[in-house]
Parts: structure tokens; C-alpha cells; sequence
């Protein structure tokens, strides 16, 4: 017997050396010889559903698990890899029923006790998730993933006092982790540490462009990165990073430059946003082969931080956004005949963006001031969320755009032009909320109820758009206390 438990445990060995190696067409002909012999069976079946999850086919992987549990349902192993391959399809009930079974064999687990903590986090059962990722935290304090969960729960309650707390721990573990480190900038300028909250900002660097661009910034046209330094007689270059809203709420930076300095100063942008800057002092390049040489650069959201560094103060808003005037008189015919008052709504940013779900709205939360009937209203949804106008029966009382506006190459040309002939608009957290605040268009912006920083800080000093009115949820995912004070507002005249 012991030759040939010896010959058997060389064949484990030698199936697990070649599945480690990625050679799954060896491993799999040891495992399958190894189901063969009822000493290695569970071993070999369980190993082939390993293979199976490693090339990402698992309704096999399914199948070699559950025999495995067929034979030995207190298989830990078994159990939390079929826990696994459910919670990696976002079957959270049926991933549940394998991670209590491995808590129930193993109660110290720590990835089965990790992954109902993510379970409760992905369906907003924060209590639970908490309790959760403590335990973790209690079982093995240099597991990093726990924190930095707890840290996500209390950044998007708004308890960021407990998330500086859970953050700091995670980078005290790793101090590289970019999430931690960025997420902490949210905090603080939540909290309007801004000092704090510019410091980790700059950490969003590490993802903002691609290697290759600062590679050519820094080695081809041998630019140093501006932190301050006198550009008198100099060019630099400021890079647009992040989302549309982004640019165009922190171009305004680039006038003081302007202001400070005798200075060239050219902006990268995307070819299709050109048309927002054009009317402003600047070059503006959609590729970096458009310039030869450079003195310094700089990425765009890193200005407010060296602004306010010098002036303690963030920079005023700038009306630098021009409309087309063959646009305009377009719409202004278009809508000459209306004898209410105007009033523009959207609802819907970007899906794929990480935080969609909190914050674009519902239309169907509109139905209420639909009805007000001393408005005329206008719909500037594009694409993805104007499907809902027919989808809740409000085409009669909300006029469709979106097979009229912006159809060109330049972004927004039709939507700026709107945007100048109403009297209101109603947004969601999204570009044109940026859009509208820059060109002192009197808006309705409608908040989660912790939105992106920026928020926190204009509700407070309301030093980013003065025509913005922020409406913002008392309660999380609570749009209804939103509508009924912003029905209130509108009834009243506001």
C-alpha cells in the first residue's frame, strides 16, 4: 500500500506543479487518471473544477464541484469554489447558501467571512457588511481588503471620519494602494480639509493618461511637471484629464495662468470638445504630435491645488463658453412660439460610470412636475435614458430632442445654444450641470444623498457656480424628498 500511495501522491504532485504552469491539457489527463482510483477521486475531481474556473468555464467548473460535494458535501475547498463561481455571476443567494457551509466547517475562514461581507456591501446591507469585514479584520489585521471596504461604506454614508480612519489603515498596510489614497482626497474635501484633500488628489495622477503620453511629455519634448514656478516668457501645457465635467469646471484655471503670467499656454483636449475652449486665449491640440517643444506641463485638475495652495481660495467661476449664432437663431425660432416659460430637464449621465446607479434619477420621479402646467418642458436626454419618455407616457408633456441635438462631430453645439433660450434647467449630477453653471444658467441641481466632493464644497461656500440651487437627497437613495422640494420651489415661483 505505501508504493502505491507514494505513486498516487507523485501524480497529485505533478498534476497541481503543471496546473500552476498553466499546462491544463497535462494537468487535466493526470486528474482524470486520478478520479479513476476512489483514494484520489475527490482530489482529481476537485482539481479539474479548479482548471475549469481557471479558463473561465464554469458550468464545468459547477459540475466537478458538486461531485466532489457528492462524495464529501464538508468539502471546504469545494464549497467556498462554487461560493466563488456563483458570487463571480452575482448569484449573491445561491453564492450565500456555499459560504455559510464553509463557515460552518471552517468558522475562521477568512475568505468565505470576506466574501458574504462584499455580498451584504453589493446589495447595500452596510450593517451587515460591517460586521463582516470586522471579523476579518479581527482574524487577520494585515488583510487590507476589509479596510478598504469599510472605508468605501463610510465614504458613500458620509461618516468620512471613519473612512480617513479605514483608508489610513489600508495604506499604513499598503502604502501604494491607489484607491485608499484617492478615496482619501474625497474625505477630506468633504470634510473641507482641502489642504489634506489637494494632497491626495494628486495621487489620481497614477491613472489619468496612459504612460506612453507623459513618456513623450517628459522624454521626447523634455518637459518638467509645473508646481508653481515663475512662467514668465515660458510654454507649458495643460492636459484635460477625467470626465467632460471635469474640464469644463477646472478650465477656469487656466485663465489666472493667463493673468499671472506672460505665458503660452496650451490645452489637450479631445478632438470632439474643441468647440466648448475654441473662443478662449489659448492652443488648443487634440495630440501631443501637434507641439515640438515645451517648457512645462501640468494635468488640468491639479491646478485648483497649486491655486489654492497661493491663494487659499478657489478660483471664481468664468463664463467662457460661446454659442453658436446660426445654432442659436435655430432655436430660437424653434421654440419662439412657446408662451410658457421654458424649462429643461435631464436625468441620465453617463451608465457606465461607476456611481450611476445614486446618481442619475429615474424620469419616471418627474411625473409630478410634469404636471405643473405653468412651464413648457424640454428634454436635452441623448442616447441611453430618453428611452424612458416613452417608457412612462410623458411624450405629451415633455418634448423629445434627442433625435435633434447635438448630431455633429462638436459636443454640446446644440445643446449650449438650448441652454441659452430656457428659463430653467433640472439635472441630475452630469456634464451639462457643468455646462450650464459655466455659461450662469439659473439650474436645479438634484443630488444623491453623498455625491461626488466638488458637491460638499459648493453647497457649503457656493463658490463654483453662482446660478446652481443644489438640491440633495436628507436620506440614501430617497428622490423623494428631492421632488417634493423642488415641486414646492417651482409652485412658489423659485
Amino acid at each position: 500500500m505505501i508504493p502505491q500511495k507514494s505513486f498516487l501522491q507523485k501524480k497529485v504532485d505533478k498534476g497541481i506543479h503543471l496546473l500552476n504552469k498553466k499546462n491544463f491539457t497535462k494537468a487535466t489527463e493526470i486528474f482524470n487518471y486520478l478520479i479513476k482510483n476512489n483514494q484520489t477521486k475527490i482530489i482529481g475531481l476537485f482539481f479539474l473544477g479548479i482548471i475549469q474556473i481557471q479558463k473561465k468555464n464554469s458550468l464545468l467548473a459547477e459540475e466537478y464541484l458538486l461531485k466532489v460535494l457528492q462524495i464529501n458535501k464538508n468539502h471546504e475547498d469545494a464549497n467556498l469554489n462554487l461560493a466563488f463561481i456563483y458570487f463571480g455571476e452575482k448569484k449573491y443567494e445561491k453564492s450565500t447558501i456555499y459560504l455559510d457551509k464553509v463557515i460552518e466547517i471552517n468558522r475562521n475562514n477568512l475568505n468565505a467571512i470576506y466574501h458574504k461581507g462584499l455580498i451584504f456591501f453589493f446589495i447595500k446591507e452596510y450593517d451587515n457588511a460591517i460586521r463582516y469585514f470586522e471579523i476579518c479584520n479581527n482574524l487577520n489585521s494585515t488583510f487590507f481588503h476589509p479596510y478598504l471596504n469599510l472605508g468605501h461604506i463610510y465614504l458613500r454614508t458620509g461618516n468620512f471620519e471613519k473612512a480617513i480612519l479605514n483608508y489610513t489603515k489600508v495604506l499604513e498596510i499598503d502604502p501604494s494602494n491607489y484607491t485608499a489614497k484617492f478615496n482619501l482626497s474625497w474625505c477630506y474635501f468633504s470634510t473641507f480639509d482641502f489642504d489634506n484633500g489637494f494632497k491626495f488628489y494628486e495621487n489620481r495622477k497614477e491613472k489619468t493618461l496612459p504612460n506612453e503620453k507623459l513618456n513623450k511629455i517628459n522624454e521626447e519634448l523634455k518637459s518638467k511637471e509645473w508646481s508653481g514656478q515663475n512662467l514668465d516668457n515660458k510654454s507649458i501645457l495643460i492636459l484635460s484629464e477625467q470626465g467632460i465635467g471635469d474640464s469644463i469646471q477646472f478650465f477656469r484655471y487656466l485663465f489666472w495662468l493667463k493673468d499671472k503670467y506672460k505665458v503660452k499656454i496650451i490645452f489637450y483636449i479631445d478632438k470632439k470638445l474643441v468647440n466648448l475652449f475654441k473662443d478662449s486665449p489659448f492652443t488648443l491640440i487634440s495630440s501631443l504630435s501637434d507641439i515640438k517643444d515645451i517648457d512645462y506641463y501640468q494635468h488640468l485638475l491639479s491646478l485648483p491645488g497649486i491655486y489654492y495652495k497661493e491663494k487659499k481660495k478657489f478660483h471664481k467661476q468664468i463664463s467662457f463658453i460661446k454659442v453658436n449664432e446660426d445654432i442659436n437663431k435655430n432655436w430660437c425660432k424653434k421654440f419662439h412660439d412657446y408662451k410658457k416659460p421654458i424649462v429643461a430637464l435631464n436625468w441620465q449621465g453617463d451608465q457606465n460610470f461607476g456611481s450611476d446607479q445614486t446618481r442619475s434619477i429615474p424620469l419616471s420621479f418627474f411625473q409630478d412636475i410634469l404636471k405643473i402646467n405653468t412651464f413648457k418642458f424640454i428634454s436635452l436626454q441623448k442616447g441611453f435614458g430618453s428611452e424612458q419618455i416613452e417608457l412612462n407616457n410623458f411624450s405629451n408633456d415633455l418634448l423629445d430632442l434627442s433625435n435633434e441635438i447635438d448630431m455633429g462631430n462638436n459636443a454640446f453645439e446644440d445643446t449650449v445654444a438650448i441652454l441659452k433660450n430656457v428659463n430653467l434647467l433640472i439635472t441630475s449630477d452630469t456634464a451639462i450641470a457643468h455646462l450650464a453653471g459655466t455659461m450662469s444658467i439659473k439650474t436645479y441641481l438634484l443630488l444623491e444623498y453623498n455625491p461626488e466632493w466638488r458637491w460638499h464644497i459648493e453647497k457649503k461656500f457656493k463658490c463654483f457656480y453662482p446660478k446652481i440651487n443644489i438640491i440633495q437627497q436628507n436620506n440614501p437613495n430617497n428622490w423623494n424628498e428631492v421632488f417634493k422640494q423642488l415641486k414646492e420651489n417651482l409652485n412658489n415661483g423659485n
